[in-house]
């Protein structure tokens, strides 16, 4: 008895012993850890801030964060710490001046799961700077200047009034319009043949789009997935939202797979049509050192997806947010029809190549782009080693955030930062400022650095036609109640989406 006793007391001192190593190291470690000297709000044991981040209004809550903890601060899913960076300098600091120390990206498994490795998502390595080069070389093969995408644009261009016209001063619903705008130019763009605005092909490019953006929204249920991703492999958990990710997996993958075998029948070297013809080539002559192609076939089709879902997102919703701007404002609306009306009769065509001569129209751009900022954190960066930012050490493998909703409406730099004023743009002589003016540079819609978004010349360019060429020939008119357009009050998902207005198009004499 004595003995059992003796054994006992030996097992519990163990254990409590034990237990308060645990406890020490864990206190240590923590201590050492350098985040615990980026400052935050104070969070819950184990659950962090989780419970007190709004998820449809989460750009909101880290701005009056920026504004209480200065350039860089934190907060914690979960135990997991992510550091936010609030300011232009902190900002332009680990995306340009560090190199590649913050050019890596967090795994997030529902992407890994629904989308092909692509260059957006991919982390850092020599293999994805590799990738980056051919994606940038096809689209340089589309960039602006280049006579074939001016002729897309134009037919496209030329479609979209053909349709307004048709419809014969009916209300027609922004959002709808905008997405068949940039469903038709993606996929001319892509395949390198016209498309109406009917065609069952553009419809499918914005349901499979739609499907795959629902599916992996960082603000939905399925994020226990990428905050645990082994939870995934518990078939009998979240059922619901495994269903939702294999689905949209399917469908993404049919539809990519489809279009690449159909442009691969049809390739003809001596008669390139669109980007997917130009990857095809590169993918038949661009090799590694082992003379491997650079560009297999999952590449190819993560390269779609990037042309696909970048493309089609972000431009869409700017378009949705400039009816809105136009019908708010209808002085601004005059104003840019009066500066087209002075460069243009009501019969010429404008162009890409004439923008400089359209400077307010193109300030506006910039401003409606600053004031919607509609991908409010970016795409997350992760530390890929040890580094420092605004002054703190950044241990490797920690994900850091963007906050570019914060500089764009930086009251210390904008003056009235939540209203839409394009002048601000302008000099003393009506034209452009500079693209170092301390205005443009607070936007970092595009990011900035080795992961700048390729695309963002072509996104000017078919947001500039469009606008362009609707001003010069309609006023636009609101059918029905018109929404706000404070976006702080945009419903926050992986993108802000402003509401969509019923419309009508009313020719101008």
């Amino acid at each position: 008895m004595e003995l059992s006793m003796a054994l006992e007391e030996i097992f519990t001192f163990s254990l409590l012993a034990a237990s308060l190593l645990l406890i020490f190291y864990l206190v240590t470690k923590s201590l050492k850890n350098p985040l615990r000297k980026i400052p935050g709000p104070p969070g819950l044991p184990l659950l962090g801030h989780i419970l007190s981040l709004n998820p449809t209004k989460i750009h909101n809550q880290f701005y009056e964060m920026a504004r209480k903890y200065g350039a860089i601060m934190k907060v914690k899913i979960f135990t997991k710490t992510i550091v936010v960076l609030n300011s232009k300098e902190a900002c332009l600091e680990a995306l340009s001046k560090t190199g590649t120390d913050f050019q890596g990206r967090p795994s997030l498994k529902r992407n890994q799961i629904v989308l092909p490795p692509n260059v957006a998502f991919s982390n850092f390595s020599d293999k994805q700077v590799m990738l980056r080069r051919l994606f940038t070389k096809a689209m340089k093969a589309y960039g602006p200047g280049v006579v074939h995408l001016e002729k897309i644009l134009q037919e496209t261009i030329q479609c979209l009034v053909d349709d307004i016209d048709q419809k014969e001063g009916q209300a027609i619903d922004s959002a709808e319009l905008s997405i068949g705008y940039v469903c038709c130019v993606l996929a001319s763009m892509m395949f390198g043949e016209k498309y109406s605005y009917d065609d069952e092909l553009c419809h499918r490019m914005n349901r499979v789009n739609s499907q795959v953006i629902k599916t992996t929204d960082p603000f939905s249920n399925g994020v226990v997935f990428d905050v645990i991703p082994f939870l995934y492999d518990f078939k009998f958990l979240f059922k619901k939202e495994r269903k939702k990710i294999e689905s949209a997996k399917e469908t993404f993958s049919n539809f990519i797979k489809t279009r690449i075998e159909e442009a691969k029948k049809s390739f003809d070297v001596n008669q390139m049509r669109g980007c997917l013809d130009y990857l095809i080539e590169l993918q038949k002559q661009e090799n590694d050192v082992d003379g491997q192609p650079l560009l297999d076939e999952v590449g190819l089709q993560g390269m779609m997806a990037n042309f696909l879902i970048g493309g089609l997102e972000t431009s869409r919703r700017s378009l949705a947010q400039m009816f809105l701007d136009l019908l708010h404002d209808p002085t601004l609306q005059k104003t840019l029809q009066a500066e087209i009306d002075s460069q243009y009769e009501p019969t010429e065509t404008i162009t890409l190549k004439d923008k400089v001569k359209l400077p307010r129209m193109e300030a506006y751009m910039l401003e409606q782009m600053r004031f919607l900022t509609q991908v409010p954190f970016m795409i997350p960066h992760m530390a890929v080693r040890d580094a420092e930012v605004a002054g703190y050490k950044i241990p490797a493998g920690t994900v850091v955030l963007m906050n570019s909703y914060h500089v764009a409406h930086n009251p210390d730099v904008f003056d009235e930062p939540f209203e839409v004023k394009p002048e601000r743009l302008l000099d003393e002589n009506g034209k452009l400022v500079d693209r170092d003016h301390p205005l443009r540079e607070n936007f970092l819609g595009f990011g900035a650095g080795r992961r700048q978004c390729p695309g963002e010349s072509f996104a000017k360019s078919r947001i500039f036609l469009f606008l362009a060429n609707i001003l010069q020939k309609y006023h636009v008119e609101v059918d029905g109640e018109l929404p706000d357009r404070d976006v702080r009050k945009y419903p926050m998902s992986i993108l802000l989406t402003p509401p969509s207005v019923k419309v009508r198009f009313t020719r101008r004499q």
